[in-house]
C-alpha cells in the first residue's frame, strides 16, 4: 500500500477481487481517518476468511481446497472459478450447481458450466438429475467427457477428487447440496 508518499507491504489470506476492493475501501477510509499505514496493514493480515467462503484450507496431501460450500449464486460463482483460474495447480471443481434461482436455474447452471470449463482441468458434478443443466453446458462447450464425471453424491464425488489428484491440485467445492437433494 501506498499513501501520502509512504508505503507497506501488505499480505492477506482473502481470495478474490472482492476482497481486496473491500480492502481498499477500509484502507482509504483509514487513511482519511489518520491510521498509520503500519497498522493497517497488521490488521489487513490478520483478517480471517468467513467459514465456506472462499476459505483455503491447509494442504492435505496433493490437495488444496478452496471451500466455497456456504452457498452458490450466478456472480458468487463465477467469482470462485475466477479466483480457481488464478492457482497454478491442477484445477478441480465439485459442483452440485446452484439451486433455488426460479426459472432461470436451467440457464444459468449451464452458463455456469460453459464458464467451468475454460478455467477447470477436471469437473465433478455432484447428482445426475440436478447437473443436467451443466452437463447440458459442458456438452455444447465441447468439454471432453474424460474430463469431467457425475458423482451420485458427495462421497463418490470426494472419491473421483482422491483418485484424480496425482499432482499438486486445487479444489473448488462450490455450493453445498442438502441431503433432500441426494438422488
Amino acid at each position: 500500500m501506498k499513501y501520502d508518499g509512504s508505503s507497506v507491504d501488505v499480505e492477506t489470506k482473502l481470495l478474490g477481487r472482492h476482497n481486496i476492493y473491500n480492502i481498499l475501501a477500509a484502507v482509504a477510509i483509514g487513511s482519511e481517518k489518520g491510521i498509520p499505514l503500519e497498522k493497517m496493514a497488521r490488521a489487513v493480515k490478520k483478517l480471517q476468511p468467513v467459514e465456506h467462503r472462499l476459505e483455503l484450507k491447509k494442504p492435505q496431501g496433493n490437495i488444496t481446497i478452496i471451500d466455497d460450500a456456504f452457498n452458490s449464486n450466478p456472480v458468487g460463482s463465477r467469482m470462485a472459478l475466477e479466483v480457481l483460474g488464478q492457482m497454478p495447480e491442477y484445477k478441480m471443481l465439485i459442483t452440485p450447481g446452484m439451486i433455488e434461482l426460479g426459472d432461470k436455474e436451467y440457464d444459468l447452471n449451464k452458463a455456469f458450466a460453459e464458464y467451468a470449463a475454460d478455467v477447470c482441468d477436471f469437473i465433478i458434478l455432484v447428482g445426475k438429475k440436478q447437473t443436467k443443466p451443466m452437463q447440458d453446458g459442458l456438452l455444447e462447450k465441447e468439454f471432453p467427457e474424460e474430463k469431467y464425471y457425475v458423482a451420485a453424491d458427495l462421497q463418490d464425488a470426494l472419491n473421483k477428487m482422491h483418485e484424480k489428484a496425482v499432482q499438486k491440485s486445487i479444489v473448488l467445492l462450490e455450493n453445498d447440496l442438502p441431503d433432500t437433494f441426494n438422488e
